[in-house]
């Protein structure tokens, strides 16, 4: 394996992100990132063996290291982090939280006597400290780590927790080209079967139907869970749907629930209060549907729709499938 560059010859990034095959959770990654090292006056690097690096240096990076060849294992990968992070000073590492990031995170963690957190929520500056909100391992309990100076951190992030940067074109960054040698790979992937919207965590999808006390019963939620199937995405509810016994918890959204941000939240007959709004504001794309034109969900959304929720919910359906047997 090529060696990187030496300490002195680098503007000596300190916060790290790696990433095997970058993608949305990635850039969610180096957003956080980002917002650390301004605060501590440092740069950020980026590892990845398949990714855009300019796209990378618009969203963050101050230097990219692209590995290759592109097609790269998991054990080969870990291989080319460590040569490229063993004698740096590296004051927190990124990786993600699937199963080959928390392996990739736990491996460092090891190899560099790092204080490892998986899954966290948060990494923030304490005077010269980091604080790590982490998760324990019910998922429901939060706890604080404190990193003192001079050690090091690597933490898990789960996609849609870290919020990405918008890309600025003319930033400028340094990328670097590391040749890793091809290690013996303990896993060979021969598939791989995407997650079904429908059982995944709705924090992981990108599209989410949602409903709320409009929905007007159990047996409304089933329809929507058939148009949440035509389109690829998920169910969520706001926290009255969800007392009234029409769903399950684990589908609530909002302060009391779970916070999502995915590409399409679909509204349907949810009024928008304060605790629901908290957990889906950050929605890419927000589309309301509300019979009442003073729901407070409509000063939140990117499109809204003043309606009859049954009535535009079956045209919907019948649109969506029309559309899909076409």
């Amino acid at each position: 394996m090529n060696s990187p560059p030496a300490n002195d010859e680098i503007p000596g990034p300190s916060i790290w992100v790696i990433d095997r095959c970058a993608g949305e959770g990635t850039y969610e990654r180096l957003g956080d990132a980002r917002r650390l090292a301004d605060a501590f006056g440092e740069r950020v690097g980026v590892i990845v063996a398949e990714g855009d690096a300019e796209q990378l240096i618009a969203q963050g990076a101050d230097l990219v290291v692209a590995v290759t060849p592109s097609a790269l294992g998991p054990a080969s990968f870990a291989s080319a982090v460590r040569e490229t992070l063993c004698g740096r000073r590296v004051r927190l590492v990124y990786s993600n939280h699937a199963p080959e990031g928390r392996a990739l995170a736990a491996r460092w963690g090891v190899q560099s006597d790092a204080v490892l957190v998986s899954p966290a929520l948060l990494v923030r500056r304490r005077d010269a400290e980091l604080v790590i909100t982490g998760l324990d391992h019910s998922g429901r309990r939060a706890r604080a780590v404190v990193v003192t100076p001079g050690r090091s951190a690597v933490v898990t992030l789960r996609d849609g927790v870290g919020q990405a940067l918008r890309a600025d074109p003319a930033r400028r960054g340094r990328i670097d080209a590391l040749t890793a040698t091809v290690q013996p790979e303990p896993v060979v992937v021969r598939r791989r079967i995407p997650v079904d919207p429908a059982s995944a965590d709705i924090r992981q999808v990108r599209r989410l139907v949602a409903g709320g006390r409009g929905v007007g019963s159990a047996e409304g939620f089933e329809q929507l869970r058939h148009i949440a199937r035509l389109l690829g995405a998920g169910v969520a509810a706001s926290r009255v749907a969800v007392d009234l016994g029409w769903i399950e918890h684990e589908r609530q959204v909002g302060q009391t629930g779970r916070t999502v941000r995915p590409d399409l939240y679909l509204a349907c007959g949810i009024s928008g209060a304060t605790h629901h709004l908290e957990g889906m504001s950050q929605s890419a794309h927000i589309i309301a549907i509300n019979v009442d034109p003073e729901a407070p969900i409509f000063r939140h959304a990117h499109l809204g729709l003043v309606a009859d929720l049954v009535e535009t919910l079956n045209q919907l359906e019948q649109a969506l499938t029309d559309e899909r047997r076409e």
